[in-house]
């Protein structure tokens, strides 16, 4: 194991080792750091799993781009599609997919609409989403953002564009969710979510942070158990595969 990698190739790692071979499931448009979990678990332990759910189906790029919606990191993918067989795969639902906000909340609750004011009115206005199906839909998703701070995790998000756990269990139920958040990864630490309330925990900390930085950067109540390990780190050969062949141009180092 190794420490000495940035923090996005940690967080891409660590969702590859997740991913299982011959699962559907969708990286999202501007998503440097889940294309490249994606791309790692082909090349270590899941080489058959498919990507679908971006107008494209099954890109094989010749490295790593900032967005799937940039041609240049189709490379060769199997096929396109359109708008209406793009929806169709978030109806029937992805084995997984993922998520960042600008804000999230103690349920994992996801806003990417607005920040502060009203949705007419808003201080701050979002890019919004143009499906929602994947979050409600999917098998599980997982959140990972590239800040931590009391900005981006609050309490309660001012719009649920794409719905975690809502206000945890009984509204749940009530609106028929069945997946849901499994990780939520950033730049200091992996939390996961408590089954009995839902609610977002402390599961590991990264080398370079600690159990102290990681709560004073939470906007609410982080749970925190008793013993809270460090993040597995990256093993020589995830590292030698992430830069030499899925990320040769440093993208995740910058």
């Amino acid at each position: 194991m190794t420490t000495d990698c940035a923090p996005a190739e940690l967080q891409a790692v660590y969702l590859s080792r997740d991913l299982e071979d011959g699962e559907l499931g969708a990286a999202g448009a501007s998503a440097a750091i889940p294309m490249a979990a994606i791309l790692l678990a082909r090349l270590t332990h899941a080489p058959n799993i498919q990507i679908a759910g971006e107008m494209f189906v099954n890109p094989r790029p010749r490295k790593l781009w900032n967005s799937m919606l940039d041609d240049r990191a189709l490379g060769a993918c199997e096929a396109s599609e359109t708008f209406l067989e793009l929806f169709g795969h978030s109806h029937r639902g992805l084995d997984f997919f993922f998520h960042n906000g600008m804000q999230v909340d103690a349920h994992g609750n996801i806003n990417l609409h607005f920040v502060g004011g009203t949705i007419d009115k808003p201080k701050m206005r979002g890019p919004g989403a143009a499906n929602i199906s994947y979050a409600a839909m999917s098998r599980r998703f997982y959140i990972c953002t590239t800040a931590h701070s009391p900005r981006t995790f609050v309490e309660k998000v001012d719009f649920v564009t794409s719905p975690g756990f809502l206000d945890g269990p009984k509204s749940v139920k009530a609106a028929g969710l069945k997946g849901g958040p499994r990780f939520c990864i950033t730049p200091l630490a992996v939390m996961d979510f408590n089954p009995q309330t839902l609610r977002m925990r402390l599961k590991s900390v990264h080398a370079w942070s600690s159990v102290d930085e990681v709560a004073a950067k939470t906007g609410f109540a982080l749970e925190v158990p008793a013993e809270v390990p460090e993040t597995p780190a990256p093993t020589a050969r995830e590292l030698e595969l992430l830069r030499g062949i899925v990320d040769p141009d440093g993208l995740l180092r910058n």
